[in-house]
């Protein structure tokens, strides 16, 4: 079942994409004259009291880049090589200058994310998990590329039984256990996919099958 939801998420946000391809080609100008072929992913700045947020984030992120076509270098080893070079901490690493980065790693792109939001809330038998995640690629030069924000939030439905004692406790139930285990993975990747696959989302990269037909199309258009 979940793997049905995220084809159909998939399935969704590339429509719209396919369908926003014009409207959407000033936005893209600078990517699209960078044409960068490599994306270096470095740790996300955590603003959220969650300290698994960082992690957790940053092991799904290669996964939609390399579906949309680019290089990806291992988060892991970049995660150590940029601790070897002094940066330890998410936030030194986003406040380097970019060329050095880039040239530390020989990468054309570099993705930048915030996350702003990594919570879940209980109220009144209800409890609402919620991600906010904003994400941005500059050039090897520091100038952006490209940039987006998703926030996504999740709450448990109920299936009433008809007895409110009985749906009351059931409500009760259900909220703890989100709260015990938030369904924060789900709605990473349902963000993750709506920044890179929807209406405002990454062209496809030079090893996507359709990068060479979006680039046709792109200069038919023009």
């Amino acid at each position: 079942m979940k793997t049905l939801k995220l084809c159909l998420v998939f399935f969704i946000v590339a429509l719209a994409t396919g369908c926003a391809t014009t409207g959407n080609t000033n936005r893209l100008d600078a990517f699209h004259n960078a044409a960068p072929k490599s994306i270096l992913v470095v740790p996300p700045v955590n603003m959220s009291t969650d300290v698994q947020g960082t992690t957790s984030l940053l092991a799904t992120l290669p996964y939609y880049l390399a579906e949309k076509g680019y290089y990806v270098f291992p988060v892991n080893t970049v995660k150590t090589l940029l601790e070897y070079e002094g940066y330890y901490e998410p936030a030194e690493t986003h406040a380097a200058p970019p060329e050095q980065l880039a040239n530390l790693f020989k990468a054309d792109s570099i993705l930048y994310v915030t996350i702003h939001e990594w919570t879940s809330k209980y109220m009144l038998l209800a409890t609402t998990t919620e991600v906010d995640f904003e994400y941005r690629i500059v050039n090897a030069d520091g100038a952006e590329l490209w940039s987006a924000r998703q926030r996504m939030t999740y709450t448990p439905d109920n299936n009433s039984t008809g007895n409110p004692l009985v749906d009351l406790l059931a409500m009760a139930v259900t909220a703890a256990a989100e709260r015990a285990a938030p369904n924060y993975l789900p709605l990473t990747r349902q963000a993750n996919a709506a920044a890179f696959y929807g209406v405002n989302g990454l062209p496809p990269g030079p090893y996507s099958p359709t990068h060479e037909q979006y680039y046709q199309r792109l200069n038919t258009a023009q």
